[in-house]
């Protein structure tokens, strides 16, 4: 394989590797409203997502036993939002586990463990199991357990915008400044149509890019036989 070709395959499983499992499909979620569930947070205090409105909210689904993606990912936002020093008054984070297997016991520790501390970090459970799984279709988040222990799943967080409407989806496993500040812009309608354009022309013209240097150097090879 040429040295070329190796970099259109790195940067093609790089694409892949922004999340497992089934992918969200936003042609279905985009513009919608979640379920308005009840969800208990660590300190045992129950509320709606419609309490959240007012100001954007970031979704972040993991479950609290994860080994290793919800880790990163919950670390990865912790450490983006400190870079960013945002007004804790001008968004929320809710941290939700989708398995129905774990409530306030696990959250309360997963929480503790990684110092998800900022007065605006809800982390919570949704104690109904149908609502639960409500809320899971309405973002179309999807899993499906490779062991009891471990699950196979998107790694991705959802943006609202003030009113609850979903807005937009980042995924990955450790998430920058960068993305949560565009997710936040988006959210309030502050993302312009050029931004919107320009982030699939160029990670698309970069594919393509790459892959017709392959097609070339691929096809000079043949010639020369």
């Amino acid at each position: 394989m040429s040295r070329l070709a190796g970099y259109l395959l790195s940067f093609a499983l790089g694409c892949s590797a922004f999340g497992q499992g089934i992918p969200p499909n936003l042609s279905r979620t985009l513009g919608t409203t979640p379920p308005n569930v009840q969800l208990v947070d660590t300190q045992g205090r129950t509320f709606r997502l419609s309490d959240l409105k007012g100001k954007p909210v970031i979704l972040s689904p993991i479950y609290a036993r994860c080994p290793s993606a919800c880790i990163v990912i919950s670390r990865s936002v912790k450490k983006a939002l400190q870079q960013l020093n945002l007004p804790d008054d001008s968004y929320t984070v809710l941290t939700f586990t989708f398995d129905p297997k774990e409530g306030r016991a696990e959250m309360a520790a997963f929480q503790r463990n990684h110092e998800l501390n900022r007065p605006n970090w809800r982390v919570a459970y949704v104690p109904d199991d149908n609502a639960l799984f409500e809320l899971l279709d309405g973002i179309d988040f999807r899993f499906t357990y490779i062991s009891e222990q471990v699950k196979d799943h998107p790694n991705l967080l959802v943006f609202l915008d003030k009113e609850g409407v979903i807005r937009h989806y980042e995924f990955g496993l450790e998430f920058t400044p960068q993305q949560l500040q565009r997710g936040l812009r988006i959210a309030r309608g502050e993302y312009t149509l050029w931004e919107r354009v320009s982030d699939w022309i160029f990670p698309v013209g970069a594919l393509g890019v790459l892959a017709t240097g392959a097609w070339l150097m691929l096809g000079s090879r043949r010639r020369s036989r």
